[in-house]
């Protein structure tokens, strides 16, 4: 994907005209040209139109970065990364870690962002995580002014806040929801994850009761009924019969998720042994 037309894929899910998105930095007519790759950018403009509209830099620099082509060496290490991720492999996510570090090769910095909340995900801990780090992410992501890409960078960073912080943040993002509830499927699935990853979080921290039942009432009563969130819904009943110790309710979910193949997104939270001996009866 080019600079001009990952510009483009942001801007129409943003619903922003090109004029809206040019934001006065750049001429409409000039702003148009970078978008047909007919002119190309210079690296601080473009840094300023995606700043002024809060979009995730990070997300837009991995969407040109991340394609399978000789010119993206490090393409197969995202995927890997993010493969050891998704299955919670912390021995595969420390194999790949030793191997770049052997290959004395700088890394750039989205791999190390990239490695990082993997290791966040999978140990569930934000040590890797520096204090300077966790202020930048504070920093982006106070102002009130929520957009589809602030919606996904926090359900993706939510990870590295101390919880309190993250509630703050989680709750602001959930108000400005409320008030200005928007029904494409991008916006909604965004919206969800930040309260599924937040209850996985305020499981393993041991927040207070009253952040989960935010996330769950909002999961429950603020999103519109639509297929594409339903599985949110239902993880939001799982965390709430966890912190209810409802465990009648939690073996019903661990059934369903193991039956329809999601039993992975909740994979963390369970004992083994108890999973053999338990959840698993027919």
């Amino acid at each position: 994907m080019t600079v001009g037309e990952a510009l483009k894929q942001l801007r129409l899910h943003a619903g922003l005209t090109q004029e809206q998105m040019a934001a006065g930095i750049v001429s409409e007519s000039f702003y148009s040209k970078v978008e047909r790759d007919i002119h190309d950018i210079d690296t601080k403009v473009l840094m300023d139109i995606l700043t002024v509209h809060r979009f995730n830099v990070i997300e837009f620099f991995g969407k040109i970065w991340n394609q399978p082509t000789p010119k993206n060496p490090d393409f197969d290490l995202v995927a890997q990364i993010s493969d050891a991720q998704n299955k919670k492999d912390l021995g595969k996510l420390n194999e790949i870690t030793a191997k770049i570090q052997n290959g004395g090769d700088k890394i750039p910095l989205y791999v190390q962002i990239k490695l990082g909340s993997a290791y966040a995900w999978i140990t569930h801990s934000n040590q890797h995580a520096s204090p300077q780090f966790k202020r930048h992410i504070k920093s982006i992501m106070l102002d009130k002014n929520w957009t589809q890409s602030s919606y996904n960078y926090l359900s993706q960073a939510v990870i590295f806040l101390d919880i309190d912080d993250a509630y703050y943040l989680v709750n602001s993002a959930f108000r400005s929801y409320e008030k200005n509830p928007k029904y494409d499927t991008f916006t909604i699935q965004f919206v969800a994850n930040i309260a599924v990853n937040f209850l996985n979080c305020c499981y393993h921290k041991n927040a207070k009761k009253e952040y989960v039942d935010r996330a769950v009432n909002f999961l429950r009563n603020s999103l519109p009924k639509d297929g594409a969130i339903g599985i949110s819904s239902v993880l939001g009943t799982y965390y709430e019969a966890l912190f209810n110790n409802d465990k009648e309710m939690a073996k019903m979910v661990i059934k369903v998720l193991d039956k329809s193949g999601y039993l992975s997104l909740i994979q963390d939270t369970l004992d083994p042994q108890t999973l053999n001996s338990k959840y698993k009866e027919s």
